[in-house]
């Protein structure tokens, strides 16, 4: 029992590990993104 527990845990922490690693990766890609809310458009009617 002891060494299936081992198992799940060490399973546990790589799966945080590459959470962890795929955030950080984020973060430095996507630096100058733009924060809140949509870009203002000075377009008063789109038509499709």
């Amino acid at each position: 029992m002891k060494s299936f527990l081992k198992v799940i845990g060490s399973l546990l922490a790589v799966f945080g590990a590459v959470i962890s690693a795929l955030a950080v990766f984020d973060k430095f890609a996507n630096k100058n993104r733009i924060k809140g809310d949509y870009l203002e458009c000075d377009i008063e009617n789109i038509e499709e």
